[in-house]
């Protein structure tokens, strides 16, 4: 079913998984000395579920999501075997709720146990389903207005880049906050040398003379799915597409931008520190990209094969 709507906005879809059971959203709740309150201890992954043409809806690339949500656990020494049940809790939460329609499903994997800092964890499982469209930027064709933040992203010896642990974003959730103070759409943050990182919730790219370029994960990056699928595409439609330093001077001198993400999608960008972009808004490189993109989570083409192990350098 789709979601009803509640002031003009699609409401969540009433129920959650959590810690074995569906229950309503309101009962997946965590103990207020928990570990994951206390300490931020709790990992999560964001899992488009796409409407397909031929009809249902599919976990748009479940495996390699998977694959990063047990390496996060790994380091944050949660159990990752949670990853497992993963792909049957998101089936359950479809046929109990007959969804149709385009949605997020966000699994968290949180140290449940009121306890120490010192103390190991007990590990509980929450998964929901958000209906999730597209945001203004592709809906309604228009484009970011990108800052460069002077807030940094940590090293991997103050926080390691590879966890998507709900800690790693208070330092950007503080850099957005402060960016769309100051007028910008979202922002940018850099490395402690003054290399362009990442965006709060996504990977950046530009476009030079046609060739695709993105920050290089040794500067403080998440190793993102939709980036590694983004690295593939590129070069499976001819595209050189590369991982390199980038400088704020070539963020503003591209001849395209573009946010990537999986609650993101795509989100082009038509000015960076204030500088409109010579290419906006024609950007036919990520336009390409765009048409690869929905072609095949709507089922039309074959998807990518995306090796998130391999796009991060890991054995697996």
């Amino acid at each position: 079913m789709r979601a009803p709507v509640v002031d003009g906005r699609a409401a969540a879809w009433p129920l959650a998984y959590h810690r074995g059971a569906l229950v309503p959203r309101a009962q997946a709740t965590l103990p207020m000395g928990s570990i994951a309150l206390r300490y931020g201890i709790s990992v999560f992954e964001g899992i488009r579920l796409y409407q397909q043409d031929s009809g249902g809806v599919v976990p748009w690339l479940l495996a390699p999501h998977l694959d990063r949500l047990r390496n996060s656990c790994r380091l944050m020494g949660l159990d990752e075997s949670c990853g497992d049940q993963v792909p049957a809790i998101i089936d359950d939460l479809v046929a109990a709720q007959a969804i149709d329609a385009d949605g997020y499903v966000r699994v968290a994997v949180s140290a449940a146990n009121v306890g120490d800092i010192d103390d190991e964890a007990e590990t509980a499982l929450t998964v929901t389903v958000t209906p999730a469209g597209r945001k203004r930027w592709l809906a309604r064709g228009e484009g970011i207005r990108l800052g460069v933040s002077a807030w940094q992203r940590p090293a991997e010896a103050v926080f390691p880049s590879a966890a998507k642990n709900v800690s790693a974003y208070a330092g950007p959730r503080l850099a957005l906050a402060e960016a769309r103070r100051a007028g910008f759409d979202s922002c940018v943050l850099r490395t402690a040398e003054g290399l362009i990182s990442e965006a709060p919730t996504a990977t950046v790219f530009l476009v030079e003379d046609g060739r695709l370029v993105t920050p290089r994960l040794a500067d403080h990056v998440l190793p993102g799915v939709t980036r590694a699928w983004v690295l593939a595409t590129a070069r499976a439609l001819g595209i050189d597409a590369v991982e390199e330093p980038v400088t704020e001077e070539r963020l503003v001198a591209a001849d395209e931008v573009v946010l990537c993400g999986t609650g993101l999608e795509f989100g082009p960008v038509r000015s960076v520190a204030g500088v409109e972009l010579s290419g906006w808004p024609v950007c036919p490189v990520t336009t390409d990209l765009v048409d690869a993109y929905f072609d095949q989570v709507r089922g039309r083409a074959p998807a990518t094969a995306v090796d998130w192990a391999a796009a991060c350098g890991r054995a697996g």
